[in-house]
């Protein structure tokens, strides 16, 4: 008791009271002594902590002490003292919005900060909350003023035919999340990130509903609310969304045939078959469920795992694939669920489905060129055709290196650019004449034998060098040997130039439009 005196708000757990032995006929007036102060602190410690009762609490617990410490009963008759008195006086009256005027007998100043700590967190008053508004308010920005504004519009939204009886409990519920200190502080960071409406509405445009007049829908965050409506403008336009739109029939039975599937991976019901997982594939890639589908796709080859998966299932299942790499042709949020979408195990959420996507994309693809090889045709001969010619650009490195040794320009070159001219001159030099993508060529292969190296982030360095020749050069005959292989090897060059920048034209596209996206949101 003494412990929870001195420390009222901690209200301690445990109350030990040490007696003196005395005679046995006092014993079991201590022991009722005892269980009564453990009763209180325990009605004290899970009470609401009303100011009355805190008030009372501590006048009992001062009373019950001192007549302890003094040996007497709690059922002593003595008066209260003066000080408890007025201290339950001080703490049972209302607070008020003037400050409270000093009292000579007023309580011990070790209790006021208690009850002045109580009566604020316990009253509620409107003085108090006033306060916290008015503090709430000088520190939010005006992003979190619009983003509380959106909240309070998504709690406080009803369907009625009085709006202006709306509109009021929206501003009652935009009131009481200023005053909410613990909701300001826990959404902090949600709260100052700007999005797509924050940036178009102000705070009365916000609590008169004026998105909603917009088309857009007030349940749903605001990013999500803005793809929502254009999603609904593309498709009342009769624009491509990119994807299908099942109706709700096709989604349930698309659940149901994936969790069944699911059932199966685990052993817990018979396995379905390839038609089947191939159907359930398909129509997730059109609705445009990334995870579903790269999740099929993979219990497919878990199917095949022995011999591969054959070509009557492996090209429908590329060609359905293919289509998710363009970000318009996935969706924002899935709505089919399964193991794809669990956590895994030490992350914080699902895995991205995209990564799994790519992956997936590149071991079909291997696939498939393996089987066109085998199977002869154009595919092989065109094979066949870049090995003989990366042979032949292998050879022409080989007769090349010495000769860039004893050339000065090109021992001081640093750059990979300008590299490139001094190739087509030295190869000019010894009798050779190439373009610019077939030196291009040379460079490449140049650096995948390890003859040009790397130095810094962007430098390169040929690795032998020698002092410039002052006789006949290490090779007499030059370069003319392969002259006969020059069209060739410009040919491969430059289909193999046109393929590179077709998939830097398809990134900058893809760049674009992913900028595109973001300004419009």
């Amino acid at each position: 008791l003494k412990f929870a005196f001195e420390r009222p708000s901690a209200l301690c757990t445990r109350v030990h009271l040490r007696f003196s032995r005395q005679q046995s006929s006092s014993h079991r007036r201590r022991r009722r002594q005892q269980r009564r102060g453990r009763r209180m602190v325990a009605t004290l410690r899970h009470s609401s902590f009303g100011v009355l009762r805190m008030g009372r609490g501590l006048s009992r617990l001062t009373l019950l002490r001192s007549n302890l410490l003094k040996g007497q009963s709690s059922r002593s008759r003595r008066p209260r003292p003066a000080a408890s008195a007025q201290a339950s006086a001080s703490v049972a009256t209302p607070p008020v919005a003037t400050a409270p005027v000093a009292s000579p007998d007023a309580a011990p100043v070790a209790a006021l900060p208690l009850a002045a700590s109580s009566a604020a967190s316990s009253s509620g008053s409107a003085a108090g909350l006033s306060a916290v508004a008015v503090a709430a308010d000088a520190e939010l920005s005006e992003t979190a003023h619009r983003n509380v504004a959106f909240e309070a519009v998504r709690i406080g939204n009803y369907y009625s035919e009085d709006q202006a009886e709306v509109l009021a409990y929206i501003a009652q519920m935009h009131s009481e999340l200023l005053n909410d200190a613990k909701f300001l502080r826990k959404y902090a960071a949600k709260l100052n990130k700007e999005n797509g409406l924050s940036t178009q509405y102000t705070v009365p445009e916000i609590l008169a509903k004026k998105h909603e007049a917009d088309g857009f829908d007030l349940f749903l965050p605001a990013d999500e609310a803005i793809y929502v409506k254009e999603t609904a403008e593309r498709k009342a336009a009769g624009l491509d969304l990119g994807y299908e739109e099942p109706d709700p029939v096709v989604y349930g039975e698309l659940q149901e045939g994936l969790t069944e599937a699911a059932y199966a991976a685990a052993g817990e019901c018979a396995p379905l078959g390839p038609d089947e997982l191939l159907f359930l594939l398909q129509h997730c890639c059109r609705a445009g469920e990334v995870g579903a589908a790269v999740w099929g796709a993979e219990r497919l080859e878990a199917v095949h795992e022995d011999g591969g998966v054959p070509d009557e299932i492996l090209n429908p299942m590329f060609e359905a694939l293919k289509p998710l790499l363009r970000p318009r042709s996935c969706r924002n949020e899935p709505r089919l669920t399964g193991p794809w979408s669990e956590k895994s195990k030490g992350k914080t959420g699902p895995p991205n489905p995209r990564r799994g996507l790519g992956l997936l994309l590149m071991r079909l693809a291997e696939l498939r060129k393996t089987r066109e090889l085998a199977k002869g045709g154009d595919a092989s001969a065109r094979a066949d055709r870049s090995a003989q010619g990366e042979e032949t650009l292998g050879r022409l490195c080989t007769a090349l290196v010495p000769l860039l040794a004893q050339d000065s320009e090109a021992v001081a070159c640093k750059r990979r650019g300008p590299l490139v001219p001094i190739l087509a001159r030295v190869c000019k030099d010894y009798g050779l004449e190439v373009s610019t993508p077939v030196a291009w060529d040379i460079l490449r292969v140049l650096e995948q034998s390890g003859e040009v190296q790397p130095v810094d982030k962007r430098g390169v360095e040929l690795k032998h060098k020698a002092a410039p020749a002052t006789g006949e050069p290490p090779n007499p005959v030059g370069l003319k040997p392969f002259s006969a292989a020059v069209a060739e090897l410009d040919a491969l060059a430059r289909d193999r130039l046109g393929r590179r920048r077709s998939r830097q034209k398809s990134r900058e596209q893809g760049k674009s439009a992913k900028r595109r996206r973001e300004e419009g949101s």
